[in-house]
């Protein structure tokens, strides 16, 4: 059994919820934290759907501790995820945790575990990333992992403290506080400016000084802005070499993330032992192909195109076109010679 708890969180997509959780189930974690964010009241199907949703967590047939944070009334995904971790977080010291569209390799586990061990009482790394958003292998210089100044959310482990940390700094609430109050914009007692060489390129400079500013929760939402906190305070993110988590919510059924025709890449094995790098630093080479990547599918041509090519055909087309090895190169050659 897994020592180290394990928290799900999901909203109204039972079938990616039941593939997450039979992952989870290879692993038998001893404790598992399973939160789920209530019905919209606008969409007459999500009552339903959060309910099948919730009847999947009852599939846990395992001895283990299962702690539930149900909400009676929808809270959206910063409020179901913020608070969902400032309630885990008050109670265990460190823990791997997973939308119900993250499903992970078994090898995750191991991979999270050994490394949440080794960096417990290094305070520069915050969080330990399973997916690798496509950062080329050969990138990673024969070692099972890079630090970077962002890492993938999609599956990812952390500790209590980096996570209260950032959540003193960053303190929305999520209440609300009459009809017309969200309760959502984003809140923090100090500007976030990104420690010097954090960000290596001016694509990324300027991504992430728009989501510094920006009140959009969609387009710069919780993860954004646990990012700026890490890069404020200088810290780093371990992303692996090979893509531990592959992400599945890309379908019509996607809160905020919906893009016909996309898919991840598919989830591979770890190898073990981990092979370390030899110093707790920022891999600039692994840190500008995130931030590459980054551009293209959150940056203005990313929106732009999302705007103007309405067709799913064309999309997809027009993607391949911008991720294929030609485009990509290009990009990190014109990327070289800006910074």
């Amino acid at each position: 059994m897994l020592p180290t708890p394990v928290v799900l969180i999901a909203f109204n997509r039972p079938h990616l919820a039941r593939r997450t959780l039979a992952a989870i189930r290879e692993t038998a974690p001893e404790r598992v934290f399973l939160i789920a964010d209530g019905p919209r009241p606008d969409r007459p199907d999500d009552a339903a759907l959060c309910a099948e949703t919730r009847a999947v967590f009852e599939e846990i047939d395992w001895p283990c501790q299962v702690e539930r944070k149900f909400s009676d009334v929808n809270l959206g995904v910063e409020g179901n995820v913020e608070l969902g971790l400032d309630w885990v977080f008050s109670q265990v010291p460190e823990a791997m945790v997973f939308e119900d569209d993250c499903t992970p390799d078994p090898t995750f586990f191991r991979y999270a575990e050994a490394l949440l061990a080794r960096y417990r009482d290094d305070e520069r790394v915050w969080q330990v990333a399973g997916n690798r958003h496509g950062v080329p292998t050969r990138l990673y210089k024969g070692h099972s992992y890079a630090f970077t100044s962002w890492a993938s959310v999609w599956g990812w482990a952390t500790w209590a403290d980096r996570w209260q940390a950032h959540r003193a700094i960053f303190t929305r609430d999520h209440v609300r506080r009459s009809e017309t109050d969200a309760g959502d914009a984003p809140v923090r007692t100090r500007r976030a400016v990104p420690a010097p060489g954090a960000l290596v390129t001016r694509a990324g400079q300027r991504h992430f000084a728009e989501a510094a500013d920006s009140t959009d929760v969609v387009t710069h939402g919780w993860d954004k802005h646990w990012w700026l906190t890490i890069m404020s305070e200088g810290g780093l993110c371990i992303a692996p070499a090979g893509n531990l988590v592959v992400n599945g919510g890309f379908g019509a059924d996607a809160t905020h993330g919906y893009s016909p025709g996309r898919e991840d890449d598919p989830a591979e094995p770890m190898g073990f032992p981990l092979r370390h790098p030899p110093q707790v630093a920022l891999d600039p080479d692994v840190e500008r192909e995130l931030e590459l990547h980054l551009n293209r599918v959150g940056g203005p041509a990313a929106r732009l195109g999302r705007r103007l090519i309405k067709s799913p055909r064309l999309r997809r087309a027009a993607r391949a076109a911008v991720n294929s090895r030609p485009a990509k190169s290009a990009a990190r050659v014109a990327s070289r010679m800006r910074s």
